[in-house]
Order: C-alpha cells, then structure tokens, then sequence
C-alpha cells in the first residue's frame, strides 16, 4: 500500500514500488495528467509515438500543432475531449491524424478525474493504428457481405475505407508483431501461419522466431502429415504436442525437431465451415503448453487471422 503527495491510498498487489515506476516507464502509451485549474500537465513517462516522435508531448501541449496534424473533420471529437477534461468527465475518443512522414495515423485519447484529487485528471494518449485496420477490415467484411445478402443483384461496390488509406499487409511483419507480443506474455520460442489448402492437398507455411532463422517463407508441404490433418482427421479444436521427439507425424520431423523445437500449441481457423489455417506457437521446452485450452490465445490469434484473410485478398491467395 502506498500513498500519493495528497496521502491518497494507492493500492498495488505484489508490486513494489521500484516494480510500479518501470511499469509506467514501459507502458506503451503516454501517460499524462492535467492539473485542471492551472490547465498544467505533466508527462509521467518518456513514450514517444512513432511518426511523432520528440513532438508526442507537444501534442497534448500545444493545440495550434495539433490542428495542424488532424485531418479533416477529426478536430470536434478532438476538442470535445479536451471540453470534457474541463468538465471533469471520463472520456476517450479516436481519430485520424497525418504524421511527420505523411502518413495517416490512428490515435486514442483516454482520460478520467482522478479518485484522489478532483483538480487531477489522468490519460493516456496511444497509437491504435494497427487496431483500427483490424477493425476496419472487419467493417468492410461485414458491408459486404450484408450488402450481397439484402442486395443480391447489384454490381460490385467498393467498400469504404474507413482508415483513411489503403492499409497493406505485410503477413511477415505481421508474424513477427504477434510472436512480439505473446512473448510479453511467456516464454517462446517461434510461431507458425500454415495457409491450408486442403483441396489441392498442400499447406504454405509462414515463419517467425529465432529458431526458425533462414526458413524459407511461403515454404510448401503436402497437406498429408500435416498438424492440419491431424485435426481435421480427429476433430480438434486445437491440438498440443508435449515432445516433438515422441511425434509420428512427418510435419514434425521436418520443422520442428530439426531446429530444436519440442512442443507446440495450435489452433485451427475456419471460414464457411472449411479450415482455411493454422497458427502454432512453439517452445524449446518439453511440455511448454499443458493445460493451455481452446481459448489461450484467442485474444492475439484473433485479430491476427483477420488481418491473414485481408492480406490472401489482397495478394489474391486462395482460400
């Protein structure tokens, strides 16, 4: 238990408060707080906004620079926040701005009076451009598909692009991304994006982690032996490996047991009831993954094979 300058109670479970400081060092957000009757803030981490860079504080700082970066039409929602701030209301807004580089940027706005001392105000202000494509693509998945459904002999449409750009999708950079952060999470070692086409008897397999060095990307392997197989054949809803040493399938002796690899979680992804791919999380350790269930990942995996189905449309790969 720790107290602020105000001796407000500030309560922080197994945390010390050496533990607490790098914390918000390391938040990948800016974290703030305005004085409200002296319109003060104060920046309570050094995060900078790639494409901000030095000029993130400036940002919450100085509203002419940040008229300046706002495109059009997104200056009332900004404004708005900051009217509420006054107000002492919670609050979070997103909105698109063009960067150093010109390009356009997603950014969040969250802030609330603070519990302790109603003249304070605390916030974050993050970049959430990645989520937004999520979304996005979601969004015109869905226009889609309801536009065809209600409309079913009208001409193809465009769908809108709510990002305020295209938004291509490299599929390794997006691996390397989701191994990033499920290594915030635990200890691993490499993860797999196999592209199943199960009716042309092959998988393509997509590789990031230091074990998986020198892997040729896009490698293709015959649908037979495949984890893929494996759980179509005994209807999975994922399937855990303990030791790949101990594994009869070819798949396994030809990535995993050669680069050092001895268990693996996977999960199947489907799409009209067809099983389109599969994402593998794999360990160096012997029985990494006991006890995972169905679920364990699906708040990474998720949005990453949303992204996937976006980057095969655009690339034109067949699902």
């Amino acid at each position: 238990m720790y107290q602020d300058k105000n001796g407000c109670a500030i309560s922080v479970a197994n945390m010390s408060a050496h533990e607490l400081l790098c914390f918000v060092s390391d938040f990948q957000a800016l974290l703030w707080r305005v004085e409200i009757p002296l319109s003060r803030i104060e920046l309570l981490n050094d995060f900078v906004i790639a494409g901000l860079d030095e000029d993130t504080p400036l940002f919450m700082k100085n509203a002419s620079f940040r008229d300046t970066l706002l495109l059009a039409g997104e200056r009332e929602r900004v404004d708005e926040f900051f009217d509420k701030m006054k107000e002492r209301q919670s609050a979070s807004t997103v909105f698109r701005i063009t960067n150093k580089a010109g390009n356009v940027m997603w950014l969040k706005l969250v802030g609330v009076r603070s519990s302790c001392d109603p003249n304070y105000y605390h916030g974050t202000l993050s970049d959430v451009t990645d989520t937004a494509a999520v979304v996005t693509e979601i969004a015109e998945k869905a226009f889609v598909e309801e536009s065809r459904s209600n409309l079913p002999q009208m001409q193809p449409q465009t769908a809108p692009n709510l990002a305020g750009s295209q938004y291509e999708i490299d599929i390794e950079d997006s691996l390397r991304n989701m191994l990033k952060t499920l290594q915030q999470r635990e200890d691993l070692d490499g993860v797999l994006f196999s592209v199943v086409h199960s009716d042309a008897s092959k998988v393509v397999v997509y590789y990031s982690g230091k074990a998986f060095d020198g892997a040729a990307q896009g490698e293709i392997y015959p649908y037979k032996g495949t984890i893929a197989q494996d759980i179509a054949h005994y209807s999975h809803d994922f399937l855990i490996v303990d030791n790949t040493m101990d594994s009869i399938k070819p798949i396994d002796w030809a990535l995993f047991v050669p680069r050092g690899i001895r268990s693996y979680y996977a999960k199947p992804y489907y799409l009209n009831g067809v099983m389109t791919s599969v994402v593998i999380v794999c360990s160096k350790k012997s029985a990494n993954f006991q006890g995972k269930d169905v679920s364990s990942y699906d708040d990474i995996f998720n949005p990453f094979v949303e992204l996937a189905r976006t980057w095969r449309r655009q690339d034109n790969v067949k699902i």
